[in-house]
């Protein structure tokens, strides 16, 4: 199609996978990389080529920005797609890759560095008009802070200035916990990102998490894509996201999302990303942080929408136009979107590594799965522990989530534990199905959730007994 020679995927799994296929249509081969514990992946096995990175530590292949861009220079790349994790908000890596002359699929160097500093992005989108929380933004010891809660309101929520995620957060409920929940904060963030910045800002309790996607491209125009729900998590990760929100109005979506487009106008965003949002029980909303990548639940708004964003992020890398404008953007039914984790839920969702025994994959009308496993795969203990995701979608929210019930049931992955129990509990929960959610709901509901069958735990055991005698776990069926 004229676009690229080839396309670099710098990263690995599922989205590795996703980022495949839109290439694929467009004509594009595609290149990945692979570490020593993924040569079998089923990244590699689907691509046009495959090149070895390095050793199994992320630091020693997938992150090593060198090594990266050698391989993508080596097999003859024009173009790098990061996905998400990895490099994929490094603005030193799209320095190095424009250096050497290779498109970087995403946003500029320059609005990273704005963006991927959350005090720095705060600043940003306050300039642009969007409500953000009350905050200390140069924190300077603890008494500050002390001052500052007892002033907004107790509790309060350290965040690191860099990353993402989650790491390194640290729920301040009173004062006696300043200054431990500080020294916490800013010991994870100087180990995850190299300094150790924080801020402190109003936590808002009960809160709804929600998120609105938007396209731009290098002529000023940008377009919102609506919103998604991601109010269900745990550690402030993410394991169940709908768009769209059950909580928006038209008129409330339509004053985000021009807010959302305004701001991301005012700063020369170019690309896909997501401004996400906590919205608190009278309906106000705050910008929490915008997400300079592809995000794990872009899709639930392309079920929702038609439209392929990674194809769209394309295609604007390459120069094209937004041929989209806000009016051709029309939200039809409902979509929920499930992580499947090697998780242990009822161990405080510890992380499960080790050989999928058995796998049986969800098919049918209205679902959509998103995976980078297949039986007989082991598990690695290196990298993120999401093996899948599963979508689906109907005219409205209650056929949404009946769908999801189905899929859920069909899935089956022996071997290790995942967080399938659990979400099959959260789509029977009275409260979930009534749309009463916020960002605490699996912390109030644990132990509901993980009153898991004792069938369940018997299954575990058994394919585990089974990889331990015959390395496969061959002729198990589910029953």
């Amino acid at each position: 199609m004229g676009y690229y020679r080839k396309i670099f995927i710098a990263n690995r799994g599922e989205i590795a996978c996703r980022a495949i296929r839109p290439a694929r249509e467009l004509g594009i081969p595609v290149v990945v990389g692979y570490s020593d514990c993924d040569a079998l992946s089923l990244h590699v096995k689907l691509a046009d080529e495959a090149v070895y990175l390095g050793p199994s530590p992320a630091t020693k292949s997938y992150l090593d920005i060198d090594v990266v861009l050698r391989a993508a220079i080596d097999s003859g790349c024009d173009a790098i797609f990061p996905g998400y994790g990895f490099l994929a908000e490094n603005p030193d890596f799209v320095d190095a890759v424009e250096r050497e002359g290779l498109v970087f699929i995403g946003p500029s160097a320059r609005v990273m560095r704005i963006l991927g500093d959350k005090i720095a992005a705060r600043k940003a989108l306050a300039a642009s008009g969007v409500p953000v929380t009350p905050a200390i933004e140069d924190v300077e010891d603890a008494d500050q802070v002390i001052e500052f809660g007892d002033r907004v309101g107790w509790p309060l929520l350290v965040k690191a200035s860099a990353g993402g995620g989650g790491t390194g957060m640290q729920k301040l409920t009173s004062p006696y916990e300043v200054e431990e929940g500080l020294a916490a904060a800013r010991s994870v963030a100087e180990k995850a990102f190299g300094r150790g910045t924080v801020f402190v800002e109003k936590f808002i309790e009960g809160g709804r998490h929600i998120e609105f996607q938007f396209l731009a491209d290098r002529y000023g125009n940008v377009i919102h894509l609506g919103e998604r729900e991601c109010s269900i998590q745990r550690r402030h990760q993410k394991l169940v996201e709908e768009a769209p929100s059950s909580l928006l109005t038209p008129e409330v979506r339509a004053k985000m999302g021009a807010v959302v487009v305004k701001a991301m106008k005012d700063i020369g965003y170019e690309t896909a990303g997501t401004l996400e949002f906590l919205v608190d029980k009278s309906g106000k909303f705050y910008a929490l942080e915008v997400n300079t990548r592809i995000q794990v639940e872009h899709t639930v708004t392309e079920m929702i929408t038609g439209f392929d964003i990674i194809r769209k992020m394309y295609k604007i890398a390459a120069g094209d136009r937004l041929s989209l404008r806000q009016q051709d953007v029309l939200l039809r039914g409902h979509a929920i979107q499930c992580r499947i984790n090697a998780e242990d839920p009822k161990n405080g969702f510890a992380p499960s590594f080790g050989r999928i025994t058995f796998l049986r994959q969800i098919s049918g009308p209205f679902i959509r799965t998103e995976s980078g496993i297949y039986q007989g795969w082991e598990v690695p203990s290196f990298y993120d522990s999401l093996l899948a995701k599963i979508c689906s979608v109907g005219k409205d929210r209650g056929t949404a989530i009946e769908r999801m019930r189905r899929a859920l049931r069909e899935y089956d992955i022996w071997g290790v534990r995942t967080t399938i129990p659990l979400l099959r509990r959260i789509m029977d929960q009275a409260d979930f199905v009534a749309g009463k959610i916020h960002t605490g709901f699996i912390d109030e509901n644990i132990a509901g959730l993980t009153e898991y069958e004792e069938v369940e735990e018997e299954i575990y055991k058994a394919a585990r007994f089974v990889a331990e005698v015959s390395g496969l776990g061959r002729n198990i069926h589910s029953g």
